[in-house]
């Protein structure tokens, strides 16, 4: 994968997406598989904002029980079930479990219906997928059964807890990522760091972008039939350059997750209730308080998610010492006995979600329900333009598939949009997880670990043969970074030779696991930036500048 912007520049596009964070990714893909003639480009790095912050969960959807939406619970469920299909070194099953409460609408009876709805609903999710990938049937346990698995609940009137299986993603960054390669696998032009600053105009219609190059300098003109923007909360920015006739700004709301350095649960994950009143104003069945979910990932728990309502722009946002303290205080109310301490949280990701509104008496965040797929022709008039805004990672794919068909009808060619949920991810043919990793185990190159080689397998999946390969190019390539265990100097040249990284940030946070549960320590990241600074030539001031601006994003305002 390769960033040529000469390229870019050179011919015109059927689709040009503008946003590489998980719904423009999934749309390139999608697109070149369909077979247009595709163009990708983000103005940080792919997954680098609203993206990169998910508490790591594929959902089902059990939640929309609540609103009584079964079609976007299916739309979930199916989703699901394509994610573990495609990416299953990525994507891998969770156990989830809730508390229940007296015998109301928090009780065990209600909650074993919900489960049964659950499965009924569900009954094709484990169709194509390998043993270690399908779902259990969900059930609900005593007391002392759920205590022996979250100990960390209000005990006040519990009476068990009910169970379902959704999903998680080992890494949401590379996941993103491997549908950014699978894109350019399949033909597309893909290039990060690159900003779109105005769109090109002629007799109204919208032909492309001018875009500025924030590593190189200068700007390239990106032609195409049709421009398709998946800005997140980046797409007031967008609409803005069109004028009088710009859509009405839409609103957002902030999205906190924190990463905790410890384990809460050994394998489960779990829902708590705050103690506040949460109002939602569409649900059916009104319980009563927001619920915060708790979810074990890798050596860390991860706490999500904190709503508040956001009134600057998309570039201004940044997560505060006083959002941290405020969120984690509602997390330790709502966990009695859990006393996690403010050095615990070794991370925390921020971001902004599409907001419906806010309710006037309680001050709740109601987020947005519904994607939506904006036609600027039919609305404002304005031909050459589509634009995507939604939530939800699970579906994000799903989505895409809708945009990319709904480009498709502007092109005047019906695409065919269904390979997308059979067709692996960059790294995803591997069959049966669990064999691949044992023949993988079984083939592990001297004085590499068993750690170290399932680390690869789960980011990489088929693609760590391409690490290994860079490994045996350079000096010491298996042995770890500085202080580290398991990330080794191998992925910082891979990185950037075969995946387009061109900032530490790109390979600390997004390409390896090194920096996204804590900061790794000195020596590592230095270590990491002098591989970098090889590969791509930076002087001194440059390695110190890297350094610095990494640094400060484990740093709260």
């Amino acid at each position: 994968m390769q960033r040529d912007l000469n390229q870019l520049g050179q011919e015109e596009f059927d689709l040009l997406i503008v946003g590489g964070g998980i719904y423009g990714a999934t749309a390139a893909r999608e697109a070149a598989l369909a077979g247009l003639r595709v163009a990708l480009i983000e103005a940080n790095d792919f997954a680098a904002g609203t993206s990169g912050n998910s508490l790591k969960i594929v959902h089902g959807g059990l939640r929309y029980l609540q609103h009584a939406d079964l079609k976007r619970m299916r739309e979930s469920i199916a989703e699901r079930k394509i994610l573990l299909r495609i990416a299953p070194h990525l994507v891998h099953p969770l156990p989830c479990v809730m508390p229940t409460y007296g015998h109301a609408i928090k009780g065990p009876e209600v909650m074993r219906v919900a489960m049964l709805m659950n499965d009924v609903l569900s009954a094709d999710r484990n169709f194509g997928l390998d043993a270690e990938h399908r779902l259990p049937m969900g059930k609900v346990l005593s007391r002392a059964q759920f205590l022996d698995l979250v100990p960390h609940v209000d005990q006040t009137r519990l009476n068990g807890g009910a169970v379902w299986y959704d999903a998680t993603m080992y890494n949401s960054e590379r996941l993103a990522l491997a549908f950014v390669r699978a894109a350019a696998e399949n033909g597309a032009a893909v290039a990060n760091h690159l900003a779109a600053e105005s769109f090109l105009m002629a007799a109204g219609r919208v032909g492309g972008v001018r875009a500025r190059d924030a590593i190189g300098g200068g700007t390239v003109e990106i032609r195409a039939r049709q421009t398709l923007t998946c800005g997140g909360p980046w797409i007031n920015d967008l609409f803005a350059q069109l004028g009088e006739r710009r859509p009405p700004a839409q609103a957002f709301s902030t999205a906190l997750n924190l990463v905790v350095k410890r384990r809460l649960s050994d394998t489960y994950a779990f829902g708590v209730n705050c103690k506040k009143e949460f109002k939602d104003r569409d649900a059916l069945i009104k319980k009563g308080s927001r619920l915060l979910f708790v979810v074990p990932w890798r050596d860390y728990t991860m706490i999500g998610t904190d709503h508040r309502p956001w009134k600057g722009t998309a570039g201004d946002y940044r997560v505060s010492e006083a959002d941290i303290a405020a969120f984690l205080k509602d997390a330790n109310d709502a966990m009695p006995g859990a006393e996690i301490r403010r050095d615990e949280v070794t991370f925390f990701y921020g971001g902004l979600l599409p907001m419906a509104g806010v309710n006037a008496a309680s001050g709740d965040v109601s987020i947005t329900k519904h994607f939506r797929i904006y036609d600027h022709e039919k609305e404002q008039g304005i031909p050459g333009l589509l634009s995507v805004l939604s939530v939800k990672y699970t579906t994000a794919r799903g989505v895409a598939e809708a945009a990319v068909r709904a480009a498709g009808r502007k092109l005047g060619r019906r695409l065919n949009s269904g390979r997308g949920r059979k067709t692996p991810v960059w790294g995803g043919d591997v069959g049966d997880f669990a064999g691949f990793l044992a023949t993988q185990q079984a083939e592990r190159p001297q004085g590499m670990s068993a750690a170290q080689l399932e680390q690869l397998a789960r980011n990489y999946g088929t693609g760590l043969g391409d690490v290994l390969k860079t490994a045996g190019e350079m000096e010491a390539g298996l042995r770890p970074l500085a202080g580290q265990e398991k990330v080794l100097r191998a992925e910082v040249s891979h990185a950037v030779r075969r995946e387009m990284a061109l900032t530490l940030a790109d390979v600390v946070l997004r390409r390896t696991e090194l920096g996204s549960g804590e900061y790794p320590g000195d020596a590592a990241v230095t270590e990491a930036a002098a591989i970098m600074a090889a590969e791509l030539g930076w002087d001194a001031a440059r390695v110190a500048q890297e350094l610095a601006a990494l640094r400060a994003r484990y740093q709260p305002i």
